[in-house]
Parts: C-alpha cells; sequence; structure tokens
C-alpha cells in the first residue's frame, strides 16, 4: 500500500510541476519572484535574476541568467502563483515523508530478521550500528605489532606515547605490541634504507607511515621532487605490503608560515637560518592529497592529519594570532600531537568509546514499593534510607584516556610547550573518546556526596546524577589516577628507552651514508651501536609489561549518599 500511494503521490507532483514551472522571462513570473522574495508593496529594479527556462524535457530544468524588466503590479498572478507553488511544495513533502515511512519499514524488518537470526546464540554479535570498525588493531587480534614508521614527528614520541596510552588503558587485556621507528631528518627514501632493520625485523601487523615534511625539500613545487616523493611512497607501501604487514597511511603535517614571520628574529629558534619555500603548506596539502588517492587505490587505511591541524590552528588564531599548535613551523607541539592521536583514532574509527558506563534506576513508585535496578558490571548493589544511600561494587573494564600534563622529563631537542592538556580540551577527547558515566535515577530530591573506594570524588544533585556526570577528566577518582600513573611510566619508557634508541638510530643512519653496509668499516662503527640498541629495546619491553600489569581495570566500591537536611 505504501508503494502505491508513493507512486500516486509522485504522478501528481510530476503533473503540477509540468503544469506550474514552465517558467520564462515573462510578467507572471517577475510578479512570482518579486513577491516571494519582498513585500508586493515595494518596488525593485532587477537584473540578472535566476529563473528557470522552459526545458525541452524533464532533465533540461535549470537555471539560467534572465534579464527581467521593472516590476509593473498584478496582485492576482502573484497569488495564483503561490498557490501554486505551495500546493506542488506540500506535494513534494507528502512524497518524501512517505518515502522515510517506506524505509523505516524496511529497517525494523530487517533488525526483525537480525533479531531472529541471533536469538538463542549465547554470543553476541556486534552490528554495524557502532560508527566504523576500528582498523587497527581489532579488540579480538590478540598480540598485534604495531610499527610507527616516520621522520622525527615522530621520532618526539609525543603522539606515538598517546596513542599507546590509549590502547594500554582502553584494551588491557589485549596485548598490543609497539614499536616507534621514527628518525630525525628521515625521508621515505632513508626509511627503505633502513626498512629491514627498523621494521621488517619486528614482523609487524600494521605500520602507520608518516613522511612528507623533509621529502619537499622546503622548496617551492618541484615535478622532480614530488615524482620522487611518489616513487619512493610506492616502494615503501609495496615493501609494508610485501612483509605481511597493513599499511596505514598519514599525512603530512601542518607546515605553519606565521611561526616563521613571527620567530624570525627569535634567536632560539633553531631554523631562523633556514629558507622555507612561501606555499610549503600547500605544498603538503598536495603531497597528502596524493597519498590519500594512492592509498584508496590500494586499499589501504588513510588518515588526514593536515587539515584538523590547520583547521584547529585558525580557530585558536581567533581568540589569539599568536596561537599556534606547531610550535617551531615544523614539528607539532604537545597540544598538535594530541591533535594528531586523536584524529588517527578517531578517523580509523574505535570500536569503545568510553571506559565505563555506570546506571543505577529505580521502578515503581512509594506507594507500590520501589525496585532499583542496575546496569552490567554493577553488583552488591544495596539500597538503603529509602534511597538516600546507594552502595555497589562496580568491575571496571577500562580506564580513562589521560595524558601527563608534562610531555617529557628530559630537555628534548625540541624545546616545544608541553600543553598537551589544551590539546584535549580543543578535540574534547575525554568527552568523546574516553567517557567516564555514573547515573543515578530516582534519586529523592537533595545534594549527594559520591565515594569511590573510600575516596570522596564531588558533590551532585539529585538532578545531576538523574541526568548523568561525566568522570573522565576528573583527576580526584581513584580510576584517573590510575590511567596517569600508566601515562607518566610510558612516558618514562619513552625517555629512558624509546627515545634514546630512536636518537642511535639517527646515528647509524649516518654512518650508513657514509660506508657501505658490507663493508667491515661500517660493521666495526656500528656493531656497539646495535648492540646499545638491543638493550634499549629489552628496556622498553620490561616497562611495557609493567605497563600491562598496572592497566588492568579493578573492582570499585562505589557510595552514593545525600548529605543535605531537608526532607529528614
Amino acid at each position: 500500500m505504501f508503494l502505491l500511494r508513493i507512486c500516486s503521490v509522485f504522478a501528481t507532483v510530476w503533473k503540477d510541476v509540468k503544469v506550474n514551472l514552465r517558467f520564462q522571462p515573462s510578467e507572471l513570473n517577475q510578479e512570482f519572484f518579486k513577491g516571494m522574495i519582498f513585500p508586493v508593496s515595494r518596488q525593485h529594479s532587477w537584473q540578472n535574476l535566476m529563473v528557470f527556462a522552459k526545458p525541452a524535457s524533464p532533465r533540461g530544468w535549470g537555471p539560467r541568467n534572465t534579464h527581467v524588466p521593472e516590476f509593473r503590479g498584478g496582485l492576482g498572478n502573484v497569488l495564483l502563483v503561490r498557490m501554486q507553488s505551495h500546493r506542488i511544495s506540500r506535494r513534494v513533502f507528502d512524497l518524501m515523508f512517505l518515502v522515510c515511512c517506506s524505509s523505516l519499514l524496511v529497517n525494523v524488518s530487517v533488525a526483525q530478521e537480525n533479531d531472529t537470526l541471533h536469538a538463542g546464540s549465547e554470543r553476541v554479535v556486534p552490528r554495524a550500528k557502532e560508527r566504523g570498525d576500528f582498523l587497527w588493531p581489532r579488540k579480538t587480534q590478540q598480540d598485534a605489532m604495531v610499527v610507527f614508521l616516520g621522520d622525527s614527528i615522530t621520532h618526539q614520541g609525543l603522539y606515538t606515547q598517546y596513542l599507546e596510552s590509549f590502547f594500554y588503558t582502553r584494551y588491557p587485556d589485549l596485548g598490543i605490541r609497539f614499536r616507534n621507528a621514527g628518525v630525525a631528518g628521515d625521508s621515505i627514501s632513508d626509511a627503505l634504507a633502513r626498512f629491514d632493520l627498523d621494521v621488517a625485523s619486528h614482523h609487524p601487523d600494521y605500520v602507520t607511515v608518516l613522511f612528507g615534511m623533509n621529502d619537499g625539500q622546503y622548496r617551492e613545487f618541484d615535478a622532480s621532487i614530488f615524482a620522487e616523493y611518489q616513487v619512493n611512497m610506492k616502494r615503501l607501501l609495496d615493501r609494508i605490503e610485501s612483509i605481511g604487514a597493513k599499511p596505514i597511511v598519514l599525512s603530512p603535517t601542518m607546515f605553519d608560515h606565521e611561526v616563521t614571520r613571527l620567530r624570525q628574529d627569535d634567536p632560539t629558534w633553531r631554523f631562523r637560518n633556514k629558507t622555507f619555500s612561501s606555499s610549503y603548506n600547500a605544498l603538503m596539502s598536495l603531497f597528502g592529497a596524493w597519498s590519500w588517492d594512492e592509498s584508496r587505490k590500494r586499499g589501504n587505511a588513510f588518515v588526514n592529519l593536515w587539515a584538523p591541524l590547520n583547521s584547529y590552528t585558525d580557530l585558536g588564531r581567533r581568540l589569539n594570532p599568536n596561537f599556534t599548535l606547531v610550535g617551531d613551523a615544523i614539528h607539532p607541539q604537545a597540544s598538535g600531537q594530541v591533535v594528531i592521536a586523536y584524529e588517527i583514532l578517531m578517523q580509523l574509527g574505535v570500536e569503545r568509546r568510553y571506559c565505563a558506563s555506570r546506571v543505577v534506576s529505580s521502578r515503581g513508585n512509594v506507594d507500590s514499593g520501589r525496585t532499583w535496578v542496575a546496569s552490567e558490571g554493577i553488583r552488591d548493589l544495596q539500597v538503603t534510607d529509602q534511597g538516600r544511600s546507594i552502595e555497589f561494587h562496580h568491575d571496571e573494564v577500562a580506564l580513562p584516556w589521560v595524558i601527563p600534563t608534562q610531555h617529557s622529563t628530559v630537555k628534548l631537542r625540541w624545546n616545544l610547550p608541553s600543553d598537551g592538556q589544551q590539546g584535549f580540551k580543543m578535540t574534547h577527547a575525554g568527552h568523546r573518546l574516553s567517557a567516564d558515566r555514573l547515573k543515578v535515577a530516582g534519586l529523592a530530591p537533595g545534594q549527594y556526596e559520591v565515594r569511590v573506594d573510600g575516596k570522596l570524588i564531588g558533590t551532585w544533585s539529585h538532578v545531576q546524577l538523574g541526568t548523568k556526570i561525566e568522570l573522565q577528566e576528573l583527576r580526584k577518582t581513584p580510576q584517573y589516577q590510575q590511567s596517569l600513573e600508566v601515562a607518566e611510566l610510558n612516558r618514562l619508557r619513552y625517555d629512558e628507552f624509546v627515545r634514546p634508541s630512536r636518537d642511535l638510530m639517527t646515528s647509524i643512519k649516518g654512518i650508513k651514508r657514509r660506508f657501505p653496509v658490507d663493508s667491515e668499516e661500517y660493521k666495526s662503527r656500528s656493531s656497539s651501536l646495535l648492540e646499545k640498541l638491543q638493550e634499549l629495546q629489552a628496556g622498553a619491553d620490561h616497562l611495557d609489561r609493567e605497563l600491562r600489569k598496572l592497566a588492568r581495570p579493578r573492582s570499585r566500591r562505589w557510595v552514593i549518599r545525600r548529605v543535605d537536611s531537608r526532607n529528614q
């Protein structure tokens, strides 16, 4: 019946359109447009008005510039045209409504079919209602190895550190392993030269690829340089796929020209004597666009970092003209690195966007008796004193995503601000990727204190608790403090082991450029460095195991108790 009704309405709409939209440059058209846009009593001179010309066929309907002479009156024609227009609009909305209803019926029938298929099965099959599947690693894929391959932006060890902390705390049982393979000053050709030692030797399942900033050589567009970038990127992607890994291409990041202007006389700026192309940021956009197209052709994942970094920078400069996410024009500072980590997670899709959701609610009323129910993960629920005191244990499955206030405990060569919290606020990363929720509905009016493991974390009204409170950025909570311990231990892992290993790889790269790999000179000069590299990796692996233990979620005791004296 729906389909018959749709066909009937469509036929009526088609008839009305054929009769009433045969617009020509005529007095009727003039009065129609003047009456619809301005009051009829006002006189205007109309030039180059966009009207619809009578087409040879329905496909030919389209606007064209038509000179319309001065308006000369005719209210009756205006009203007639308005009535005809309203009738067409009503028919169109009727058609749209029926199409939506029929689509809804189809969706309901599909959902019912899915429920029937999965009914009785003990294993819950996830459906496509979740916003995107996380492309790396899957939550069912144990012990996956992820290698972050890149230049100095990866060598900084910030976006990689933040991503690792996310996975440690969000998927504590997944056992994902990470390797930072960033080397300062590298282009793709350098990465190809060290690929076997720095990538293939780890047997990765996924390899993120972040290059381009050095590949453009900071010059104006040069066709030969761009062609070399294309050839080398294809070779690198082929190498990654040849070892059975999945490449995830990250676009080049932002080059901030405003910083070069503001810091040109700054003696502390590392690049004050370096010459940069005045359109280098646009060139990075070109490199990224080509990488995106190449990734699409190959079926590889791609993350656009250039656009969000530029967008957040523009937003920041509306309030502060000197705002930047890239403090030295090339390397994103902590806030920019947070944006990179956030965009990787958001654009690839995250399966679990919240770390905890605790819901306690009452059913019924005082006369018939109240029944209190709780969400999954809550046990030992006790409600006393007519709902004024609620206690329960909650088995946590994950921790909120937290980053340290200071991005490093040692002085880094980049000497950039520790403003990672600003990046968290700009992106709303806590709310969007780490919601830690508590909702208690049905409480009597009043103020309630909330304690976790005996520690007071705050006081809220019954309205706030009944609506929902988010705790992921509340430093008082034990779960925040536990996650902060994970983030700080991972920072220590980077300061003492990961970043020094990247410095060693920079030295090995210099030796390799001077001597052939199979020469005795190369072996004698690099052997001690390679041994030290293995020691650093062993130290990083040890802390990796400690991080997994520390990130294990715990069962916590929650107490919600009324603290005001009203109605007592």
